[in-house]
């Protein structure tokens, strides 16, 4: 109950901000499309390195959100920003032995006789709420920046295993798993530079949901490249 009182609470925050600030005219609408780059956890998550894998960990990104002055002084400044993230979806399969113990991540190997071997199909999203500041130099015309705040956000990540058995003599069955369906706080840094209302920006999420290995995600965070317009 106190994940979805925090996560009203958050949307309550963004939804207050956005219509205060576009009512006051002391915001604009900013609105960023691009590309992620999850990034891949250790072998053995969702995956062995020894064995036949496909990570699609690319997909396209959107945010959507508020952005307005703080504080300006000469060419210095310092902004807020309040966006919805959607760092979009990912897709995974690997071939991989069920028995952890009989695999090792060091020599990719099987430890003796390999095991029964499964297909691991994934797939799955973050999304969230990210509060920044930014801090920003203006020169000639151009705007560098660098940001950072709190991320709110939920990972969703389901895996489906094919033929999954621990003895060769027992049948193949299907198995569902998936991450806890829970809100959690982490952080978002940046950069970016900017002329008029274009914005290049890069920006890393801490995307993880942390669990045991049956209720985890495949990626530990995400890397994002964005054109962003102001309104």
């Amino acid at each position: 109950m106190k994940h979805i009182a925090f996560v009203c609470w958050a949307f309550m925050l963004f939804c207050l901000v956005f219509f205060t600030a576009r009512e006051s005219k002391a915001a604009d609408l900013e609105v960023g499309i691009g590309a992620s780059q999850y990034l891949k956890k250790t072998d053995g998550y969702w995956y062995q390195d020894g064995f036949q894998n496909n990570l699609d960990l690319k997909a396209p990104v959107i945010e959507v959100g508020v952005t307005g002055p703080l504080w300006r002084q000469r060419n210095y400044g310092l902004d807020y920003h309040a966006d919805w993230v959607y760092l979009g979806t990912v897709h995974t399969q690997a071939v991989a032995v069920t028995d952890d113990a009989n695999y090792n991540t060091v020599t990719k190997q099987c430890n003796g006789p390999c095991g029964p071997q499964a297909n691991f199909v994934g797939s799955g999203h973050d999304q969230g709420f990210a509060f920044t500041l930014e801090p920003y130099y203006e020169y000639g015309g151009w705007r560098y920046a660098v940001e950072a705040g709190p991320y709110l956000h939920r990972s969703t990540f389901s895996e489906a295993v094919y033929d999954w058995r621990m003895t060769f003599d027992q049948p193949g069955r299907t198995v569902y798993v998936q991450t806890k369906r829970e809100w959690k706080v982490s952080y978002v840094v940046g950069a970016s530079v900017g002329k008029g209302p274009f914005t290049v920006a890069y920006q890393y999420f801490s995307s993880d949901a942390h669990g045991d290995s049956m209720s985890s995600t495949v990626w530990k965070g995400t890397h994002v490249l964005l054109l962003k317009y102001k309104f």
